[in-house]
């Protein structure tokens, strides 16, 4: 074992009790909120500035405010094997959802910088912004923004959902860019050699399973309608007999069971990559009432799946069955602007690495598709990309959220060593 891993488990410590730190600072009961280029999120960023800094490490920032740490003397226009999360989180959500991935790109820095071997590659760590999407209704911003594959022009007037102000008055109310300092340069295909991202698991694979650290096979995409509504008739509910009705709860209710019903066929057919939810589901509170035949459902729709074909299957299926519900139950559904990404398939050799580098360590792992996180940004800019999950026993996007520290550890271990075989390659 190199000094750089003897070292590690130091730095493991050390970023084990800054996220813990970064958690208590953004704390806002239940759980933790970072909104995007909030204070909270700018809380996060100075602490792991600082925490770079101490250790003697480079630290850059953007434009935008995502943050690049190199080891001391590194020209940051050299090619480096890269790892990296999000600072921000969803409101009342977990404080390892993101923050972890950083914690552990700067624990392996730190413990590199400790060992003065030299490498053919250097290595990079970034913490990024605005990975959730319910900030400003659509996910990577920060990513997007650094990969150069959204510009400011483009975006720069979404609005986040809590102050109601863009993303533009955001940036420039916490300095960005922030003049007389260094600026990190975008990233692309030609400084970026490979991306490995390290995140919780926000499903409870792992733990049912028994694993402690699980190789994403794949980035979910989705479909998503996050403004959808079901327009029927208000009426009385005593006076108002079946034939006469036009029930907008009963016709969500309706065409989420038949959602349900497909993902049950698809189960069926072999296909357990597929995933829907209704994650909004809200009457009127001005006009609903327990003695009143609901006019109006507002939800919200999510499909994900690993392959895009699945994804076109389950839209069509939807359009059909809601053509079929409308004429039965005389409603009319307006789903409203459809937003999403495809699915995104991660490189098969750092899948390959970072299996080989957890056996080395006497690691179980599990192969795994995964949610939406920015190692799908990096893999669209053509960058090799893959992610390691740690087990988490109570899920994530909630406050109950966990990650024990002993598997924290170990997940270190398995990307830390994959990153020093890929930056030792010649």
């Amino acid at each position: 074992m190199t000094d750089a891993h003897s070292h590690l488990d130091s730095t493991i410590a050390e970023v084990w009790e800054l996220l813990e730190r970064i958690g208590q600072e953004t704390a806002d009961s239940p759980g933790i909120t970072r909104a995007a280029w909030s204070r909270n999120e700018e809380t996060a960023a100075d602490h792991v500035r600082a925490f770079a800094r101490r250790h003697g490490l480079q630290v850059l920032t953007d434009a935008f405010g995502n943050i690049q740490v190199l080891p001391p003397g590194t020209d940051p226009a050299a090619p480096c094997v890269t790892t990296g999360s999000h600072l921000d989180s969803v409101p009342h959500g977990g404080n390892y959802d993101g923050l972890a991935g950083i914690a552990a790109g700067l624990a392996v820095l730190a413990s590199a910088a400790a060992d003065p071997a030299g490498r053919a590659k250097p290595l990079r760590a970034v913490a990024m912004r605005c990975e959730e999407s319910p900030w400003f209704g659509t996910a990577y911003l920060g990513s997007r923004l650094m990969l150069g594959l959204s510009t400011l022009d483009e975006i720069g007037d979404l609005v986040r959902s809590d102050s109601g102000k863009s993303l533009r008055h955001h940036l420039h109310h916490l300095g960005y860019p922030r003049a007389g300092e260094a600026a990190a340069p975008m990233l692309d295909s030609t400084l970026v050699t490979s991306f490995l991202e390290l995140h919780i698991e926000q499903g409870p694979l792992l733990e049912s399973d028994g694993f402690p650290v699980g190789i994403a096979t794949a980035v979910r995409g989705n479909v998503r309608f996050p403004d959808a509504r079901c327009i029927g008739a208000y009426g009385h509910s005593a006076a108002l007999p079946r034939r006469f009705r036009q029930d907008a709860v009963l016709a969500v209710a309706e065409l989420a069971l038949g959602l349900d019903g497909f993902w049950k066929d698809r189960i069926a057919r072999g296909d357990e990559d597929f995933v829907f939810t209704v994650g909004k589901f809200s009457t009127d509170a001005v006009q609903h009432a327990m003695t009143k035949v609901a006019g109006e459902v507002r939800f919200s729709l999510n499909i994900g799946a690993t392959v895009e074909t699945s994804l076109d299957a389950a839209r069509a299926f939807l359009l059909d069955r809601i053509k079929v519900i409308e004429a039965d139950r005389r409603v009319t559904f307006a789903l409203g602007r459809e937003v999403g990404t495809t699915p995104t398939a991660l490189d098969r050799e750092l899948m390959a690495l970072l299996d080989d580098a957890a056996s080395s360590l006497g690691i179980a792992t599990r192969r795994m598709p995964t949610v939406g996180h920015d190692a799908a940004m990096f893999a669209r800019a053509g960058i090799p990309s893959a992610v390691v999950l740690v087990r988490n026993a109570h899920g994530s996007h909630n406050s109950d959220e966990t990650l024990d520290r002993d598997d924290f550890a170990r997940g270190v271990h398995v990307l830390g060593r994959a990153m020093h075989r890929l930056a030792d390659a010649r």
